[in-house]
């Protein structure tokens, strides 16, 4: 096996073993083509897929739940945020349509929620999280026994780690396979393999944000079936559907580009 192959099983290693970033793409991937290329899908049809990605988060958790359970699951780190109108918990992924959620959907509701106004539009976004961050644990408990709509966005980890090289690190230079080199390097010299705190945001494993083994999510929604995923969510909310997407870069470009990137790694 030549070293090339081995840096990519490093990467996957370091995705599916510390954060459960790949389990919901270890499926059959029919289903992402029907909803492509055939429009609209019955519930039923979504129902199912949904019970088919908990399923295999459920038995990945069961394999590894020393590694990916958390004891104290991570609410403080304003990625995890309960509306109580809206009985929802929504889990923010940056780099997997967190913006469409945060700031195209659930900010343009801060006046309905009455969220204090902001002046400092820079903060905007953060003091949002933190008015509706859950304070702790016994809260948290309290939270889930009520049946919230609980969801997340997640999309295929290669992708999301291409994306996150061009928005956040390609214009200092680095190129692709020195910035793999340096993730790699900070996965595997980090203090603790549940948080991976010592790892930028934008491509800190998915598990260090939501906790899918603490949690039992309602809805898993993937990038690659959005619209569907999110057209459901926002059913169960009661509220009016806007197809609009916010800094999230899908579809043949980007999958594309990260077959490109994956191939031209060297072997060094």
């Amino acid at each position: 096996m030549d070293l090339k192959c081995l840096k990519i099983i490093s990467i996957c290693l370091y995705i599916l073993i510390g954060s459960l970033l790949c389990i919901t793409w270890l499926y059959d991937s029919s289903y992402n083509v029907s909803l492509l290329k055939k429009g609209p899908v019955s519930v039923d049809l979504w129902s199912q897929e949904q019970a088919k990605r908990k399923e295999r988060i459920n038995k990945v958790c069961q394999e590894h739940a020393s590694k990916l359970y958390f004891d104290n699951v991570p609410i403080h780190n304003y990625h995890i945020i309960f509306i109580p109108k809206y009985n929802v918990l929504h889990c923010e992924i940056p780099k997997a349509a967190s913006s469409t959620w945060t700031v195209g959907t659930f900010m343009k509701l801060a006046d309905e929620l009455g969220v204090p106004y902001r002046q400092n539009k820079e903060h905007e976004r953060t003091d949002f999280q933190k008015y509706f961050q859950i304070k702790n644990m016994e809260t948290f408990n309290r939270i889930l026994e009520g049946d919230p709509v609980s969801f997340t966005n997640v999309r295929h980890p290669f992708e999301r780690l291409v994306s996150a090289y061009y928005n956040q690190v390609q214009s200092s230079g680095k190129t692709f396979d020195q910035f793999v080199q340096s993730v790699l390097m900070t996965a595997n010299t980090t203090q603790n393999k549940q948080t991976y705190f010592e790892m930028n945001q934008h491509w800190r494993p998915y598990n260090t944000y939501c906790a899918f083994c603490n949690i039992n999510y309602k809805v898993i929604s993937k990038s690659e079936t959005f619209k569907e995923d999110k057209k459901e969510i926002m059913h169960m909310l009661g509220l009016e559907d806007e197809e609009m997407r916010l800094g999230v870069h899908i579809g043949n470009t980007i999958e594309s580009t990260t077959r490109e990137e994956f191939r031209n790694l060297t072997e060094e």
